[in-house]
């Protein structure tokens, strides 16, 4: 008989083990890496165009091994650089298509109704031809809701004091035409 509660306490033990390695591996698994913090200036100066526009649509797509999401964004105003488009293409990696989905640590996302403040440059596209990508990630991407300019998706682990966030589009958009 004590043999039999032996047994029993060591498969409690593996399964408690067993469970808290799975516990363990979802916590890592949502963990958000920081990043160095990026400021208003340096992302004006590393970008070709920054724009103020309303995200059209997005659609993921599979290709060469990865999901793409590209996104017609209506631009509203340009706010640095020059551009003669209405609607550009703004393409990142990540996105769901399908069961798959694909996130990236500090990626950005752009939803179809947003309306964004974005810091672009020219890049090769996945799918095809040329498209706009946003410099420096989720830090390249202001959302603007009520006035307000904001940033999500990072976390920083240095030089936090460097980004600008939550702060009226007016100061925003003063602050990039200053850094031009």
């Amino acid at each position: 008989m004590a043999t039999g509660r032996t047994k029993m306490k060591g498969f409690l033990k593996v399964r408690i083990v067993f469970l808290g390695l799975i516990c363990l591996s979802l916590m890592l698994s949502q963990k958000v890496f920081a990043v160095p913090g990026i400021s208003t200036g340096d992302l004006v100066k590393s970008s070709e165009v920054i724009i103020a526009g309303k995200v059209e649509k997005a659609s993921c797509h599979w290709t060469k091994g990865t999901v793409v999401t590209r996104a017609t964004v209506k631009v509203n105003e340009v706010l640095a650089g020059s551009i003669d488009k209405k609607d550009i293409i703004v393409e990142y990696e990540g996105g769901k298509v399908g069961d798959l989905e694909l996130k990236l640590s500090d990626a950005v996302s752009l939803t179809k109704g947003e309306e964004i403040i974005l810091f672009l440059k020219t890049g090769q596209s996945k799918l095809d031809g040329q498209v706009f990508v946003i410099e420096g990630a989720a830090q390249g991407k202001y959302t603007i809701k009520n006035g307000i300019a904001s940033k999500n998706g990072f976390k920083c682990e240095t030089n936090m004091d460097v980004v600008d966030s939550n702060m009226p589009v007016k100061e925003l958009v003063a602050k990039i035409k200053t850094n031009q």
